[in-house]
């Protein structure tokens, strides 16, 4: 194999990681449709968002450390099925009850593939690719999430049946991902061993790092999971948005965040990266607090940018220094487990502040839950800098 060959096999398979994850977002962009549709409250959506977020952190138990057994592309292509089974059960969608079912069934989708596609890409890269290959994953991930209301918002836009041919655009995309997946070779031979669930035991030389990325990562996915949940609604009620490209925008400029922090990590030293994630996301949630009491779209869009920053830095550090350092033979569910804290950060949070939402108002919730996040950054801090210390000493 050239390296030129390896390095698009590589692409192609963070190209895949991405068309899964664009499935995952694109009904944010809906739920406005949603809601006159089938006459949601924010509660609704809320319970919607959750749903999902269960079915990738079941995916994820049941699932994640199958590849290492199996190999990377089998199980590949059992997320790609969830995929498709997912848009097929959004095409027929006419009720909130298949949505729910969708809404599960495409969470299954993300958690059977997300862990086992970013170590698949890190396995595949060869050469220069090597050490570019776990900000690649990272990119494709959050590049996925990001560009699917964006995607969806333009079909609402400018297609016909938005809330049928949304999904159907996206089946297609996800056809072709599956040959791609069915042409690259395998990177993780198949060995003995039972299929278990996923362990909680960490393996002990990522352990201590684990815990520090762990803590950071679920601070930054709880900001995500606010924004790409909730933004229609914050978007309308606190900056007066109405338009779908408007409320999807504001999803953009926290996924874009992301994406220039997770490049911008990459330059930095570990306790420069710390900083800079910590730096980030606390003055996002205080941005994110006035924006909530000034009612100013320009630093809501700010807020969303900076604690995007902030997480793209703890995310894409975290995520490089657990593939990499865990064993060759526990990659796939150490990795996975590191996908569990943050899909439990982008679910338990925004369903606690869609409920307090409902009981005390968006800005009041809003600035309980920049408080919790804070404090959750602030305790990640600590313990970074209490790490470093004993390095240094």
């Amino acid at each position: 194999m050239t390296t030129a060959g390896r390095a698009s096999q590589t692409l192609g398979l963070a190209a895949v990681l991405l068309t899964v994850m664009v499935g995952t977002t694109m009904p944010t962009a809906l739920y406005t449709h949603y809601e006159r549709e089938f006459g949601f409250s924010i509660l609704t959506v809320t319970v919607v968002y959750a749903v999902y977020a269960v079915g990738v952190i079941a995916a994820l138990v049941a699932f994640g450390a199958w590849s290492d057994v199996l190999g990377r592309r089998p199980v590949l292509g059992l997320g790609l099925a969830f995929a498709a089974v997912s848009d097929v059960v959004f095409l027929l969608a006419d009720g909130t009850t298949v949505l729910l079912i969708a809404r599960v069934v495409s969470g299954l989708s993300a958690g059977v593939f997300v862990g086992t596609a970013s170590v698949a890409v890190i396995e595949m890269a060869q050469g220069r690719w090597s050490a570019r290959a776990p900000l690649l994953a990272s990119l494709a991930t959050i590049g996925g999430l990001g560009t699917g209301p964006v995607l969806a918002a333009v079909l609402v836009t400018l297609a016909p049946h938005p809330l049928r041919t949304t999904y159907a655009v996206h089946l297609i995309l996800v056809v072709v991902a599956a040959l791609i997946v069915a042409v690259v070779p395998e990177t993780r031979p198949r060995r003995p061993g039972r299929l278990r669930p996923l362990s909680p035991a960490v393996p002990e030389t990522v352990r201590d790092f684990f815990v520090r990325a762990a803590i950071l990562g679920f601070a930054g996915f709880a900001v995500m999971g606010l924004f790409t949940a909730l933004a229609p609604t914050i978007a309308a009620q606190v900056a007066g948005v109405e338009s779908v490209l408007g409320q999807s925008g504001l999803v953009v400029t926290v996924m874009g965040g992301s994406l220039v922090g997770q490049l911008l990590g990459r330059r930095l030293s570990e306790r420069g990266a710390d900083a800079g994630a910590v730096g980030a996301m606390l003055a996002g949630m205080v941005l994110l607090v006035a924006a909530l009491l000034t009612g100013w779209w320009p630093v809501l869009a700010a807020a969303g940018l900076t604690g995007g920053a902030g997480q793209g830095i703890a995310f894409a550090r975290g995520l490089a220094g657990i593939a990499t350092g865990a064993p060759p033979d526990r990659k796939a569910s150490t990795t996975s487990a590191y996908f569990v804290v943050t899909y439990v950060a982008i679910s338990v949070p925004v369903v606690a502040e869609g409920l307090l939402t409902r009981a005390v108002g968006v800005t009041t919730a809003g600035i309980v839950f920049a408080a919790v996040v804070a404090a959750l950054v602030a305790v990640a801090g600590a313990l970074a800098l209490r790490a470093h210390r004993r390095v240094a000493a």
